[in-house]
């Protein structure tokens, strides 16, 4: 296993400079995020990464190897694609198989690894079935046994996750979490879903314009804003005149301790989300406040209803 290096990475495509001179260290075994709106440059700096795109500055290293000016079948890393890159005429042993095909792995040794990677993705038996008879779920854990059979460097995923379902992908996310984690394996991994971002990641590089805007731990970022991009592209945000404060943050003024500061106004909008209720709150001024409770069947709020909230001072984050 291997940390990756990239220093000064730069990608123009006609007037648009898609990376812009990025420097990034990956640590050995981590599970880092790139994370932003379409066209921010994180595939692009992927692709780059995985030998797809060329730098037109910068270097990019796995460990003390230099791999930009690499072929991309020599960088040692294993893709993950977002529509899944399956060939619908090979069975899935065959499409498991077709990386070590490629690196003249053959007979019994293909076979056992073909068999140890479907395992590792919980499809132990399946390798005679076709892709058409699998779910979308079966087929993405048949591209990540794929990218692991050649025993990768570095694992890369392109926004694996986005061609799901919303319930498969929250159990599809943690599957491959524990499953990175299980083989102590370098991965890098690609999205546009911040939730998906916090749930998966050791750290999180966010990037705006092929630039990145903040990297940090993902409790960190979401606690600790650098910006106000990070702060409104990080969940919901209120962006007020003394910082930035969190919907959570906010209690109703009767629950909250003494001290607090108080801000008064009229119940907007309720949207009730199970185990959250969500409640917006004009002030006086037309400022909107958004505010997210713990679900409280007791507490009874209504549109045009009177509210006072209060917030802890702690919670609020200065931005430049």
């Amino acid at each position: 296993m291997t940390g990756i290096v990239i220093e000064g990475a730069a990608r123009t495509f006609g007037t648009v400079r898609a990376v812009d001179g990025v420097d990034l260290t990956v640590g050995d075994g981590e599970f880092f995020t790139l994370l932003g709106p379409s066209g921010c440059g994180k595939t692009t700096l992927l692709r780059m990464i995985a030998g797809f795109c060329e730098l037109d500055a910068g270097q990019i290293r796995f460990g003390t190897r230099r791999i930009d000016t690499l072929p991309a079948h020599t960088r040692d890393i294993g893709m993950v694609f977002q529509n899944y890159a399956v060939f619908p005429n090979l069975t899935v042993a065959g499409n498991v198989a077709y990386g070590l095909k490629a690196r003249k792995v053959a007979g019994a040794e293909l076979a056992k690894r073909v068999e140890e990677a479907l395992a590792l993705v919980q499809l132990a038996g399946y390798g005679e079935r076709w892709p058409h008879q699998l779910s979308g779920g079966q087929l993405q854990r048949v591209a990540i046994a794929r990218a692991l059979v050649i025993r990768p460097q570095v694992l890369l995923f392109d926004e694996p996750l986005s061609n799901l379902d919303a319930r498969l992908r929250v159990s599809m996310r943690a599957e491959i979490r524990e499953l990175q984690k299980s083989l102590g394996i370098t991965a890098i991994y690609v999205t546009h879903d911040q939730e998906e971002a916090m749930s998966v990641s050791d750290r999180i590089a966010l990037m705006q314009s092929g630039k990145l805007e903040q990297v940090g731990a993902p409790a960190e970022i979401y606690r600790k804003p650098a910006s106000r991009f990070a702060a409104e592209f990080m969940g919901t945000t209120n962006l007020m005149p003394f910082g930035a404060l969190r919907p959570e943050a906010l209690r109703l003024a009767a629950e909250a301790p003494a001290g607090w500061p108080r801000l008064e106004g009229q119940v907007a909008h309720v949207e009730m989300l199970g185990p959250i209720t969500r409640v917006d709150v004009r002030l006086g001024d037309g400022g909107i406040v958004r505010a997210a409770f713990l679900d409280e069947p007791a507490r009874a709020l209504r549109m045009g209803d009177a509210v006072a909230l209060a917030y802890d001072p702690a919670r609020v984050v200065a931005l430049p």
